[in-house]
């Protein structure tokens, strides 16, 4: 496989932690019922969001969060162009429909916008915003040769 990365969840689990932690201090403080749901939900969103993987392999560029419940794919025929990009902190982080643009991320604001043939925008966040353009321009901007 061409590129493989995985970049952890910081951001998304510290503010999982936090809230658990004051939740839990008002849990103890109130009734337990609401308390332990809200709890449950951020348990789930930690598991789901503990990380992001991006790969590029058999024509396409793929990737999905923690345990990888469900992957995105696109095939690298469908992207017209790649770039480098800082997303403002108000875009937020997991999945997000922004004016102009999808954003997948986890932490940081670093990421790769790609263009697609489409229209569509997609931004991708990593802290391997360098390493992960390359690839896909490697991929999926160059054609294999034909032996003569």
């Amino acid at each position: 496989m061409p590129y493989r990365h995985t970049q952890p969840g910081i951001v998304i689990l510290a503010v999982c932690l936090v809230i658990g932690v004051i939740s839990a201090a008002i849990a103890s403080q109130t009734e337990l019922t609401p308390m332990i749901v809200a709890l449950t939900i951020l348990i789930a969103v930690a598991i789901i969001f503990y990380s992001l993987t991006v790969e590029i392999g058999d024509g396409e560029l793929r990737w999905h969060f923690g345990p990888g419940l469900w992957t995105y794919r696109i095939p690298l025929e469908d992207i017209r162009s790649v770039g480098i990009v800082r997303n403002h902190w108000w875009n937020g982080f997991g999945i997000r429909m922004a004016p102009g643009f999808r954003l997948y991320n986890v932490s940081g604001l670093d990421a790769v916008e790609l263009h697609l043939k489409s229209g569509e925008v997609r931004r991708i966040g990593t802290d391997d915003p360098q390493g992960l353009a390359a690839a896909i321009e490697q991929s999926a901007f160059t054609k294999p040769r034909r032996c003569p």
